[in-house]
């Protein structure tokens, strides 16, 4: 058939049933998935990209602070049970 025939078939709109059961297939299989990527002009899913290692970051990689603080204060919760305050036993006042 002709591309530009409209017998040729029209993809389902977005977020239809059928939509939905060709994305749960897609997700399923590396190389649809792939090309459906290539042409949303997006990259491989499959592929992590994180940007570009360049010397700066790997020189200030040690740098980076990857944990809380752990000096930070617990917050603190008041829960009420049929409109009367209760206090956790556990909590200090």
């Amino acid at each position: 058939m002709i591309k530009g025939d409209k017998s040729w078939g029209k993809a389902p709109g977005k977020k239809t049933s059928q939509w939905k059961k060709n994305e749960s297939i897609i997700a399923k299989n590396p190389f649809l998935r792939a090309q459906r990527d290539k042409k949303e002009g997006l990259g491989t899913s499959s592929a992590i990209n994180t940007g570009i290692n360049d010397q700066v970051y790997k020189d200030n990689f040690d740098k980076i602070q990857w944990a809380k603080p752990e000096d930070k204060e617990k917050p603190k919760f008041k829960m009420r049970v049929n409109g009367k305050l209760v206090s956790d036993p556990n909590e200090e006042e």
